[in-house]
């Protein structure tokens, strides 16, 4: 729970993620990579978590994690536009943080390198990148502002 604004804030597990949200997520990811995001759409993600991050009853937000070879991988954390700058993904992580922490077992994340909004929250919050998956460098240039 977390409260801001006088407006309750709840990140509760969730047997799915709301459809209306997970779009709205993929099609601004969509920008930096289409053939990459798509890819990542078909991919077969075991023993996924999701979570669903609400205000007052409706939600607006969601985090994904699945469990890989002894570590959790978050691969997703969305909040809608007008919730952003609030601190709530810093809510969303450190409540996944502390999870993890029950499980015993290391957190990691997974986001593009061209995806600047992910990458330098993740870095604020002290994750940093450690491997580097690398391909041909393609004509257009992708990033998400």
């Amino acid at each position: 729970k977390h409260i801001d604004f006088n407006k309750e804030f709840l990140l509760l597990p969730s047997v799915k993620i709301n459809q209306d949200l997970e779009e709205q997520f993929l099609n601004e990811i969509e920008i930096i990579d289409h053939k990459l995001i798509n890819y990542y759409k078909g991919l077969n993600l075991d023993d996924p978590s999701f979570y669903e991050l609400t205000c007052e009853g409706l939600p607006i937000g969601y985090a994904k994690t699945f469990t890989q070879n002894q570590y959790k991988i978050l691969t997703e954390i969305f909040i809608i536009k007008n919730f952003r700058e609030l601190g709530l993904g810093t809510f969303i992580l450190n409540s996944i943080r502390t999870e993890v922490k029950k499980e015993k077992i290391p957190l990691r994340t997974v986001t593009l390198p061209s995806d600047r909004v992910a990458k330098n929250f993740y870095e604020a919050s002290g994750i940093t990148a450690r491997l580097l998956l690398m391909e041909e460098k393609r004509d257009k240039p992708r990033f998400r502002s």
